[in-house]
């Protein structure tokens, strides 16, 4: 084994190169090299030789290669995902507002309830963090009368094991990067403890902070050197998926989610270096940490989950969806909708300066199905705005949990980058039901003009394609990444408390190392 002064050469004296020399000058002694410039190559000398260790490490070159391929494999199969759902989202949209163009003649009001469905597109980055997706649905049915959940969610369809996730780069950064980090950074002082040459580097001048910040950077150069290549890769097919359907350039969302990860990676490094350099031999060090990340990565969002459920329950789907309708009939203020209607009547034929029916400008059925609609609108703001509310609270507990693991603030802004988020599938919900009303109003409004002459005569207005044309086709745009990062700043927040956290604890770590303990 090397000894301490080969493993770590001290840094060289520069020579002068002056060429103003006076005779006088002939007694001049080397400038020495400033403080601040022998720290930094103390610290650079640590951390290439910390570096070249781990790269000549073969468990080094076979847990690298197997997070590589992981990540590509991942990064290839979402890319292949993001764009078969993409191709067949534009497809049934196309196909679903052709339908309801060419739905046949017919009355209005049965056009209405014909409907028309909605798909929600795939946020930006979905390829690299599916999100909740695969639980919140792909598309929604909007028809006159009601206001209806989105449907076609693929995890009914997966089997059981399929609920602990996709195989997504998401998941490979936040689950195999920390344990890389770790294997490559739990001997960092505890090997050098067992071996002895710990006491020799420290024998020999070198600081606890230089050889912290040393170690640090050479295992953190490891790390990147594997994740960043895959990025790179990853960076070229993010470059072919055509990320700027929603008018918005990826490149600051890519940014911010390169910076989380980093703030997550140089979490894990820094406790990791902090338990090394506490514990008494390198066993413990990996133990310790292991156990750490098996609880920050699947027992925190699982228990956070059960924890957000219980604060903030929500109502089983039949009970809620009975007390809705019984809301319905009994109306927004305890008086039912057709004894409403009858209320204000008088005030609809003074606003038209009618005395009877036969006078009213435009049809009366009409007339009763826009304000029977109105009716409904403050209910189902009141029931479904209750039920959204509960899960924005459930996703913001979990969030709040992130002080016992910095995994879910990650997870949850990693999402909200991507656009795969419980707020985006919200803004599609919403984007959806704003959709259906002004759809049901511009029916109404037309079959109330053109039916006027059905108050007195009777009978049934059919309309054509023409008349459906005056609906313009479903069309979404997410709030872009200004609600993104109102709604997520805490936990960029979050991970920055977490990373000072973790370099405090280092530091303290490192503090206690003695020559004469060890």
């Amino acid at each position: 084994m090397n000894s301490a002064p080969e493993r770590y050469p001290m840094p060289t004296w520069r020579k002068s190169i002056s060429s103003t020399c006076t005779p006088a000058d002939t007694t001049r002694r080397r400038a020495p090299v400033p403080p601040e410039q022998e720290v930094q190559h103390m610290i650079a000398s640590i951390a290439r030789k910390e570096f070249s260790e781990i790269v000549r490490d073969g468990r080094f070159k076979w847990t690298a290669g197997i997070m590589a391929l992981l990540l590509l494999t991942a990064l290839a199969a979402g890319y292949q995902k993001y764009s078969a759902y993409m191709d067949m989202q534009r497809l049934a949209q196309d196909q679903t507002n052709y339908q309801w163009f060419n739905q046949g003649d017919k009355n209005p009001h049965s056009g209405a309830h014909y409907g028309n469905y909605a798909f929600k597109p795939a946020g930006p980055l979905a390829f690299f963090d599916n999100g909740i997706n695969n639980y919140a649905g792909t598309a929604l049915f909007m028809e006159a009368h009601k206001q209806n959940f989105a449907i076609g969610r693929p995890a009914t369809d997966q089997s059981s094991i399929g609920r602990f996730g996709d195989l997504s780069g998401a998941m490979i950064l936040q689950l195999l990067m920390p344990l890389l980090i770790i294997f490559l950074g739990f001997t960092a002082f505890s090997g050098e403890r067992e071996s002895g040459t710990l006491r020799q580097v420290l024998s020999m001048g070198v600081s606890n902070r230089q050889l912290l910040w040393g170690k640090a950077l050479g295992i953190g150069t490891a790390v990147v050197l594997v994740v960043g290549a895959c990025v790179l890769i990853g960076g070229l097919a993010l470059s072919l998926t055509g990320l700027h359907a929603e008018g918005e350039s990826p490149g600051l969302r890519v940014a911010l989610m390169a910076v989380s990860y980093l703030l997550y990676a140089a979490i894990f490094l820094f406790l990791t270096l902090a338990v090394s350099a506490w514990a008494k031999n390198a066993r413990t060090a990996l133990m310790v940490m292991v156990g750490f990340w098996a609880f920050v990565g699947f027992l925190a969002p699982k228990a956070a989950g059960e924890i957000s459920r219980i604060v903030h329950p929500t109502p089983a789907f039949g009970q809620w969806m009975a007390d809705m309708r019984a809301h319905q009939m009994r109306g927004i203020d305890g008086v039912p909708p057709f004894v409403r209607f009858e209320q204000e009547s008088q005030a609809i034929f003074a606003q038209y300066g009618a005395e009877t029916i036969a006078e009213l400008p435009v049809y009366v059925g009409a007339l009763r199905l826009q304000k029977f609609e109105e009716y409904d609108f403050p209910v189902f703001e009141e029931h479904y705005g209750r039920l959204r509310d509960s899960y924005i609270n459930q996703r913001r507990l979990q969030d709040r949990l992130g002080v016992v693991a910095p995994t879910l603030p990650l997870r949850s802004l990693s999402m909200a980058l991507a656009g795969t988020d419980l707020i985006r599938h919200i803004d599609f919900a919403d984007a959806a039901e704003a959709y259906r009303r002004d759809m049901v109003t511009t029916i109404n409004a037309y079959l109330g003009e053109a039916a006027a002459s059905l108050n007195t005569a009777g009978g049934v207005l059919v309309a054509d394609q023409e008349v459906f044309g005056i609906v313009p086709p479903f069309e979404f745009r997410s709030q872009g990444l200004g609600a993104t990062l109102d709604e997520h700043g805490g936990n960029l927040i979050a991970l920055a408390l977490w990373l000072l956290a973790a370099l405090g604890l280092a530091l303290w770590a490192v503090r206690r190392l003695r020559v004469e303990e060890d």
